[in-house]
């Protein structure tokens, strides 16, 4: 399926995000992990809103070092660096929201409605569309680095055998082919219009989670 595929525009990308998180974007062929690569150039003293992509990872992890299968050039597999001046005691809810940027950002772009599976997973009724994985370091110049997988363009049958029934695409759910650099730009617009690295997310985001965590098991389509 993914034969023949063009990179991500990184050009693209950059100038359709707006500024902020998506100013400096890097796009590779292929990596270990976004996340480790992330973190490598933030200790390197990296600047807040770089965001990696790779078109495959070969060691992707998801929550508790599972394994994150990312096909070649099939979804958006990518990191981006945070450097919050927030408490670190309330750097658990970066993962919070990211959940919730992203699946609005996807609900807009798509009309599909998501459902969050606390605290970190994004699903389309019962199917697993987006994984989201959120790693910290502390000291004297700490920052976080955001994972994001998201199942954009696959086949039912592109997915491993034991994941065909719980996982899914937003192309499977709509029925058409997607188009990555949309996907991207409108996720990292919707991250912009929400994170402040010098201000805590509002009571907005904590009800928009709750309620995305809430939402029936049941239909496609967003209201």
């Amino acid at each position: 399926m993914t034969e023949g595929f063009e990179l991500l525009d990184r050009d693209r990308i950059a100038a359709g995000c707006g500024g902020g998180l998506g100013r400096n974007v890097l796009v590779y062929r292929e990596t270990a992990s976004t996340n480790d690569l992330a973190t490598q150039l933030a200790e390197h003293g990296e600047a807040e809103g770089m965001v990696v992509f790779a078109e495959r990872q070969t060691a992707g992890r998801g929550q508790f070092g599972r394994k994150w299968v990312s096909a070649d050039g099939a979804g958006l597999w990518f990191s981006l660096l945070l450097r919050p001046r927030w408490p670190t005691t309330e750097w658990k809810r970066i993962t919070s929201l990211v959940a919730v940027s992203v699946s609005q950002a996807l609900e807009a772009e798509t009309g599909l409605a998501m459902r969050i599976k606390p605290p970190n997973d994004l699903y389309i009724g019962i199917r697993k569309v987006v994984g989201v994985l959120t790693e910290a370091r502390t000291g004297r110049a700490p920052f976080a680095v955001v994972g994001i997988g998201v199942n954009v363009n696959q086949l039912q049958e592109d997915f491993p055998l034991e994941l065909q029934a719980s996982a899914t695409s937003l192309r499977i759910e709509k029925g058409v082919w997607i188009e990555r650099e949309a996907v991207a730009v409108a996720i990292l617009r919707e991250l912009n219009a929400r994170y402040s690295p010098d201000a805590l997310p509002d009571g907005a985001v904590d009800e928009a989670f709750r309620a995305l965590s809430q939402r029936p098991i049941c239909g496609n389509f967003a209201a």
